[in-house]
């Protein structure tokens, strides 16, 4: 440790004449000359990236979108009285459920009793004979 005692100390780096007067200068030119950096805006941004996500999810979104059904009237149509009847037998539903369902208020009455007739007399069934039953039942 004595050697390293022994070497002198003396500063052998030397700052030039006028460096920190010129330093200053020389940092605020050596900006001034840079290009300035162009920025993008954040929409451009938005618009690049969000943009396409939002039209794949639209196309997924009728790609995989379930086909329009039939009209539900169609549909019982084309299912039989038979069908219905059977259907209405095994299902708990009772006469009550039935009738608590039906709207009656779009029902006119007058032409559901044309309709019944008319179904009963081309069946060959007797309207009176059928009235006759009714009421001696209730």
């Amino acid at each position: 440790m004595k050697k390293l005692d022994e070497i002198p100390k003396k500063n052998v780096f030397e700052v030039p004449d006028g460096y920190f007067d010129r330093l200053a200068l020389k940092i605020q030119s050596r900006t001034e000359e840079l290009s300035p950096v162009k920025s993008i805006p954040t929409w451009n941004l938005a618009l690049r990236y969000v943009l396409p996500i939002v039209l794949i999810a639209v196309a997924l979104i009728f790609i995989f979108k379930p086909k329009a059904t039939q009209d539900t009237e169609h549909l019982l149509a084309s299912v039989s009285s038979e069908q219905l009847v059977e259907y209405l037998n095994e299902s708990d539903i009772t006469e009550q459920d039935l009738l608590e369902a039906i709207n009656f208020d779009d029902v006119d009455a007058d032409s559901l009793s044309v309709q019944v007739q008319d179904e009963f007399m081309k069946n060959g069934f007797d309207v009176n004979e059928y009235k006759s039953v009714l009421e001696n039942e209730l």
